[in-house]
């Protein structure tokens, strides 16, 4: 496509078209996080709200100013530059109201983005305007010459976008929503969960929203509108349960949501949360958290999502303990490696296990797991009478009032997966004859 009917294109796009359809996923595109239409009557030259970290991770806001057609000299028309330097000053004197992070920001460039041309002699005029108020640094012109070079570079394919078949646009559809239902199955996300998210992907006018570490590989919360990574150190990284709170990496993430959902509710301590909320040592997590948020509004509180992120800072304190406690006997007795490595093949059973679920019809459901020694790994023994079987786990297949079901009340097999840890957890202990009570007393002397 030569630049002739790349410039047809733009000159013939509405200003929402503009907006919505080119300028919002050309800044996805180029790197800047969070790109959201603005446009209204309290905009105050903010069309376009999105941002960047610099490099001391410091957010840095760009405000985009939509403009369809030439940008001329002409005073009297919304398309004159002098009316668009208006906005861009607006832009820069009223601050931005960033509803995520609840707190107000001033927008630190503005990009002046038009579809048509700009008329050199108006824009010199408007950069000696800019430069009295030291705002000439800060704002950046980009007409169509310039727009299409950036459409070349970063979002190429918006040339043939207009071309795609119905039959295209469904495989390229399809082969994404499969990647996502694999993402999520990769990351032991349980069925009904998958089935939630991808009927919402298909079907909500709701955009999902992904927040993460950038190290982070642990999926730590799923909704039908985001997917939230996080990440815990390798130490902790298993899945040796603790008999207080379960799976680390679990409370640990629950904690770090709450954590999350309590940021609306404080003022002054948003900040601290801020910096905790990233710490990846669960042992560094509950000080801090202790420390800093404990005596501080709205932690103290007895009741609400803050209270109910200090009471998992109280059983994770006291879990991690516990968890230490049993650990150092395991590496003692010389196996810790053994038993993290068959706690975590308990997780690559959950296929099995969604399959056992789907096709048991009777009104219990038992589970049989051995050890395979040569491979080192935990296995399902549907031989209900075999010797190898090392522990068992019993449920209904149908419970309307029992824990962590289904809304009609069939098995979850995320909850199999945590019971078989636990009972995992008591095989361990029989077997290696752990009395903590009495290790206490050897690990204390």
């Amino acid at each position: 496509m030569n630049p002739r009917e790349k410039k047809e294109i733009l000159n013939s796009l509405k200003e929402k078209e503009f907006r919505q359809d080119l300028i919002i996923p050309l800044l996805s595109k180029m790197g800047y996080l969070a790109p959201i239409e603005y446009h209204g009557i309290n905009e105050r030259g903010k069309d376009i709200i999105c941002f960047e970290y610099d490099k001391l991770t410091e957010q840095r806001f760009l405000s985009v100013v939509a403009k369809i057609g030439d940008l001329t000299g002409n005073a009297a028309t919304n398309t004159g530059l002098i009316t668009i330097v208006n906005q861009v000053q607006q832009a820069f004197d009223n601050p931005y109201e960033d509803l995520f992070n609840m707190r107000q920001v001033f927008i630190n460039e503005v990009w002046v983005m038009t579809t048509g041309k700009i008329v050199s002699g108006a824009q010199d005029s408007v950069i000696n305007t800019l430069r009295k108020n030291n705002l000439d640094k800060q704002i950046r012109f980009i007409g169509d010459d310039r727009l299409i070079q950036l459409i070349d570079k970063h979002f190429s394919i918006y040339w043939n976008s207009n071309s795609e078949t119905k039959e295209s646009v469904i495989i390229q559809r399809d082969r994404l929503i499969t990647f996502i239902e694999s993402l999520l199955a990769a990351n032991n996300v349980d069925k009904s969960t998958i089935e939630s998210v991808r009927s919402s992907i298909l079907y909500s006018s709701f955009n999902p929203r992904i927040s993460k570490n950038i190290e982070g590989l642990h999926i730590s919360s799923v909704s039908p509108y985001s997917v939230e990574l996080g990440k815990i150190d390798p130490e902790f990284d298993d899945f040796i349960v603790s008999r207080t709170y379960g799976i680390t990496s679990r409370i640990f993430q629950e904690a770090k949501k709450q954590l999350s959902y309590s940021f609306f509710e404080i003022g002054e301590t948003i900040d601290q949360a801020n910096k905790i909320v990233k710490l990846t040592n669960p042992w560094e997590f509950v000080v801090e958290a202790q420390s800093n948020l404990g005596r501080e509004y709205p932690f103290e509180r007895p009741y609400g999502d803050a209270s109910k992120f200090m009471d998992n800072i109280h059983y994770m304190e006291e879990g991690l303990n516990e968890l230490r406690i049993f650990k150092a006997f395991l590496r003692n007795r010389g196996k810790i490696d053994w038993v993290k490595e068959l706690a975590k093949s308990i997780m690559d059973l959950l296929p099995e296990i969604e399959k056992i679920i789907e096709n048991h019809k009777e009104e219990e459901i038992v589970f049989n797991y051995k050890i395979d020694s040569k491979e080192n790994k935990i296995l399902m023994e549907y031989n209900k009478n075999s010797s190898t079987i090392c522990f068992t786990s019993k449920f209904k297949r149908m419970d309307l009032n029992g824990f962590q079901r289904n809304k009609d009340g069939s098995l979850k097999p995320a909850k199999v997966i945590e019971n078989a840890l636990f009972e995992f957890r008591e095989y361990i202990e029989n077997l290696l004859q752990y009395d903590e009570d009495k290790w206490l007393q050897e690990y204390e002397d």
